[in-house]
């Protein structure tokens, strides 16, 4: 093999190893960046959007750094979005012209304010203060199971960092949008720094009042019903147990769970058996119910039996049954035998009695 030769494949044995050696070297964790090395995009209204690009907005902007077109970057795993109108005026911090727009996903953001936590959503926008003239709309896409347990959607806001008082401020509830539908969260922002969705997450606070008693006057074995509102000043939802004294005994409690930053009506209903006046306590709020004793007419006694006069009935007039059919008499038969022996008899007696007054005086 000629000399030549072998240096080559020296070279190229040496080339492979340091290729080697780069593969199997740990690799160094990087930001997810949308940075200015080509242009922003804009789109006429009606027309749809190209490609999200990001990076620089040279190819729409004017040397005083007015957006020529409706502009829009977002980060490389699209979770935020930023919207720059149309004639929206964009400077540095010292006041030139914005050059670029990075977006870059903060991994270790600085510490959140207390009663508030991140959800995953902080992001660097850059040039840091950069501002814009008017606002533009930032957007943040949410996924609902980043949400605390406990808390909605209605618990998420917007935060920036201060960079010089080192804190973070919320925006004003009233400049953000939260749209459950689509998991979105917007704002209007004017310049650039951190940015963060939150959670607030302060912890179930619960007060009680508004105790009513109502009826208060009542009659025995009638009912009453005591009530009172619960107010959770907490972020996040929680049960509380309420508890019904009445005259220092306790009769019945309910457990209550209220939503963040709201309030549930808790009722309790009572019946006594004994006159007198009962004082209530619910969970510290004092109260008080009558109940009065059933009132017993007096019993009167008549001197004499009234008189009843039955109704008068017309009833219809009894009708006589019809008598029996009486069978028609059958003749009895002819004693032939008997007449014939009364009639012997009475000859044999008549010839006696002849022959003795008669004939018995001649002899």
């Amino acid at each position: 093999m000629k000399k030549a030769d072998i240096k080559k494949w020296v070279k190229l044995a040496v080339i492979v190893a340091v290729f080697a050696i780069l593969l199997v070297l740990p690799q160094p964790v990087q930001h997810h960046t949308a940075f200015g090395q080509g242009y922003g995009y804009g789109y006429d209204e009606g027309e749809p959007p190209p490609p999200t690009t990001g990076g620089g907005v040279g190819g729409v902007t004017t040397s005083g750094g007015e957006f020529t077109k409706e502009t829009i970057f977002k980060s490389d795993d699209e979770n935020l979005t930023l919207t720059i109108p149309k004639g929206t005026i964009g400077q540095t911090k010292a006041g030139d012209p914005l050059p670029e727009v990075r977006i870059t996903k903060a991994l270790t953001p600085p510490a959140p304010p207390q009663d508030k936590g991140f959800i995953g959503l902080s992001y660097d926008l850059e040039p840091d203060g950069a501002t814009f003239e008017p606002s533009i709309t930032i957007t943040f896409t949410y996924n609902p199971n980043w949400i605390p347990a406990g808390l909605g959607p209605e618990s998420l806001t917007i935060g920036y960092y201060d960079t010089d008082t080192k804190q973070w401020v919320m925006l004003d509830a009233k400049d953000i949008t939260i749209d459950p539908k689509t998991n979105t969260i917007s704002a209007s922002i004017s310049h650039f720094t951190y940015y963060s969705v939150m959670a607030h997450t302060a912890p179930a606070e619960f007060t009680i009042s508004d105790l009513t008693v109502s009826p208060s006057d009542i009659e025995i074995a009638e009912q009453s019903t005591i009530s009172a509102v619960v107010a959770n000043a907490g972020d996040v939802s929680g049960k509380t147990k309420v508890t019904l004294k009445i005259n220092g005994v306790t009769v019945a409690s309910k457990i209550v769970e209220v939503a963040g930053h709201d309030s549930k009506t808790v009722s309790f209903i009572t019946v006594q058996g004994k006159a007198g006046s009962y004082k209530v306590d619910l969970d510290g709020l004092a109260g008080t119910f009558t109940v009065k004793p059933s009132p017993v007419g007096p019993v009167v006694v008549p001197t004499t039996v009234p008189s009843v006069t039955a109704p008068a009935v017309e009833y219809p007039a009894p009708t006589a049954p019809a008598p029996p059919a009486v069978p028609a008499p059958v003749p009895a038969p002819t004693p032939w035998l008997a007449i014939i022996v009364s009639l012997v008899v009475m000859a044999i007696v008549g010839g006696v009695i002849v022959w003795y007054f008669g004939f018995r005086t001649q002899y």
